[in-house]
């Protein structure tokens, strides 16, 4: 039978999962793959349980750990899936061409999850990124009010930290421009929690923050 514990609805949802549940505790390899538009996604579930001997069982995964196997799981959005294994050996998931994300980040619905410090790290993905970046560039001479409105209506990304560097990162650089052209500087909204304004410092990528 299908676990609804493995599948979500929202992206959110799903870099969360991903990086909070399984990367931090050391699912590193990956495999990301598409279900066919006739297939069941719940007949893929079973099958992706069954084969690769997915348990949510502690015990089990605590067992299958001091034996040197690595423990697969697996989180299912719509048609789209992510097998997720540790490290150790796995005669079925070692037959696949996987990816360790500690070198080669996972992209998925615009944003990045990967691993700094040993810890994950969920960024915008740099082609999402880099043309609403120069956009805000371009415009960082304009009137106070008006680029305050567009960076406050304009950068909706999930409020984890390594989002959150991205944007204090881009209000430092339009200010350093603004500085020199002798304007005043620009402020960001940001929500942790609830609304907090907070300064263009640059900080490193730590624990995911829960995002509302």
């Amino acid at each position: 039978m299908s676990d609804s514990f493995f599948v979500v609805t929202e992206l959110h949802a799903f870099i969360r999962k991903v990086a909070i549940d399984y990367v931090r505790y050391g699912y590193y390899r990956y495999v990301l793959r598409e279900i066919p538009p006739h297939k069941n996604p719940l007949l893929v579930d079973e099958k992706l349980i069954d084969v690769y001997n997915v348990t949510r069982c502690r015990i089990t995964r605590t067992r299958r750990r001091k034996k040197g196997l690595a423990n697969v799981v697996f989180v299912r959005k719509g048609h789209d899936f992510i097998l997720l294994a540790t490290e150790g050996t796995h005669p079925t998931f070692d037959r696949l061409c996987y990816r360790d994300m500690r070198s080669v980040p996972l992209h998925f619905g615009g944003y990045s999850i990967g691993v700094k410090a040993e810890k994950p790290c969920v960024l915008v993905a740099r082609r999402t990124w880099k043309p609403i970046e120069q956009y805000f560039l371009s415009i960082a001479l304009r009137p106070r009010p008006e680029v305050e409105v567009k960076l406050n209506t304009g950068l909706k990304f999930y409020s984890f930290p390594g989002v959150i560097r991205q944007k204090l990162k881009l209000v430092k650089t339009i200010n350093n421009r603004r500085r020199k052209a002798h304007l005043p500087r620009v402020e960001l909204m940001l929500k942790t929690g609830h609304n907090q304004q907070k300064r263009a410092t640059v900080k490193p990528c730590r624990a995911i923050l829960k995002h509302r």
